[in-house]
């Protein structure tokens, strides 16, 4: 599995994800404030093949975050976002 990007990077509500899977699974979403506290945990369904996710991250306080991704236990990206 691998992450392209995300969009937009200041986020307000909704963001996208866009990820390239070799084989269907589990992409494990866990975002962390700039303390390493984690503030939300989302688990996304994910089929073979390139795909856009909506990533819903208006409940979140404003500030920045980091964003870490997991197939399963393997680490495959670390992403810095804003939420205003």
């Amino acid at each position: 599995m691998y992450i392209q990007h995300l969009q937009p990077n200041i986020i307000r509500e909704d963001s996208y994800l866009t990820i390239m899977s070799e084989r269907a699974g589990n992409l494990i979403l866990k975002v962390l404030d700039v303390d390493g506290h984690m503030a939300k945990t989302i688990v996304e369904d994910v089929s073979e093949g390139l795909q856009q996710l909506v990533i819903n991250l208006g409940d979140l306080a404003s500030g920045n975050y980091i964003l870490n991704a997991f197939n399963g236990d393997v680490f495959i990206k670390a992403i810095r976002f804003s939420k205003q």
